[in-house]
């Protein structure tokens, strides 16, 4: 009975990732703006970036069957050391740490930890076989897929290093990531249902590309 109490008194694990989450969001955009607490922040791409991944990640899991306690909890925690060297394996290691400390299924946390820290990279090797266990599969899809589409390119085109480009350079830029890097993460897709919606958003880059590329030359005549 008091093993049982015990267990009940343990916090809320999707609240504790959730809150731990937004909190590394919001230091890692203050940092970047340089904005104070007092402040607000102009925008939060981690806060936003983190919450379509667990919205993404839990689609898939539903289309696939993977477990959706283990595919939410590291879609949560998967940035949670992001911007340390290594950020795959450091926010491996701190998911453990958090979800230790609340009503997480502790059977489960392995699976969580193995996800997180296998979920870096843009693309995998050609030809490499699909990750498992699904749930580790899952979680880069779902990262890797908010890559891919309009909102993608919208946050592309508000990265730092567009500043002080033409629009034409800006065009340019993104059409050549486009080619040349998201084709590859498109081709990396490890569950059907990702390779499937990862497609048909690359085809939408490219279409919104072109007829950016239409506009420019009937602005140039």
């Amino acid at each position: 009975m008091a093993k049982a109490r015990s267990k009940k008194a343990l916090p809320d694990w999707r609240l504790v990732c959730r809150q731990q989450a937004e909190k590394q969001a919001v230091a890692e955009a203050r940092k970047a703006w340089k904005v104070r607490r007092s402040s607000a922040i102009p925008f939060s791409h981690r806060w936003e970036h983190i919450k379509s991944v667990v919205g993404t990640a839990l689609w898939l899991a539903r289309q696939t069957g993977a477990d959706l306690e283990i595919v939410e909890a590291s879609a949560w925690l998967h940035d949670i050391r992001k911007g340390t060297p290594g950020h795959g394996p450091a926010g491996a290691r701190e998911a453990k740490r958090i979800l230790a400390a609340t009503n997480f299924p502790p059977e489960k946390i392995p699976a969580v930890v193995d996800a997180i820290g296998r979920h870096v990279g843009l693309y995998r090797a050609p030809g490499a076989p699909a990750l498992t266990p699904i749930e580790t599969a899952v979680l880069w899809d779902a990262d890797k897929l908010t890559k891919l589409g309009v909102q993608a390119l919208a946050y592309g085109l508000s990265m730092s290093y567009m500043r002080g480009l033409t629009l034409p350079q800006r065009r340019s830029n993104m059409l050549e990531f486009t080619q040349s890097v998201l084709i590859r993460t498109v081709e990396s897709m490890n569950t059907p249902p990702a390779r499937q919606e990862a497609a048909l958003r690359y085809q939408v880059m490219l279409e919104m590309l072109e007829a950016w590329r239409r506009e420019q030359e009937l602005n140039e005549e």
